[in-house]
C-alpha cells in the first residue's frame, strides 16, 4: 500500500527537466528578441540611408535649377530690367 501513498521509485514530477525546459524556453526567446531587435536596426539604419541621399539629391537638384534660372536671367538683356513702353 506504500505506492497509494506516494513512495513508489517513479516519480511524477521531475523539476530538474522542467525548469531546463523553461530555461531553454526563455533562451530561445532571448534569441529570437535579439534577432527580431537587430533586423529593426538594419532596417532603419538603411532607411536613414536612403532618406538621407535622398536629402542629398534633392540638394542637388534645386542647386542645379537654382543655377539655370540664373543663367537665364543673365541670357535675357535687358529687356527684363528695362521698361521700353511708350
Amino acid at each position: 500500500m506504500t505506492e497509494a501513498i506516494g513512495q513508489g521509485t517513479t516519480q511524477t514530477f521531475q523539476p530538474s527537466l522542467e525548469t531546463s525546459r523553461v530555461k531553454q524556453v526563455a533562451e530561445q526567446a532571448e534569441a529570437i528578441k535579439a534577432r527580431q531587435s537587430a533586423a529593426v536596426a538594419d532596417t532603419v539604419q538603411r532607411q536613414a540611408n536612403f532618406s538621407s541621399n535622398r536629402a542629398e539629391f534633392l540638394s542637388r537638384q534645386a542647386e542645379q535649377l537654382e543655377n539655370r534660372a540664373q543663367a537665364q536671367r543673365q541670357e535675357t538683356g535687358l529687356g527684363d530690367r528695362l521698361d521700353i513702353s511708350i
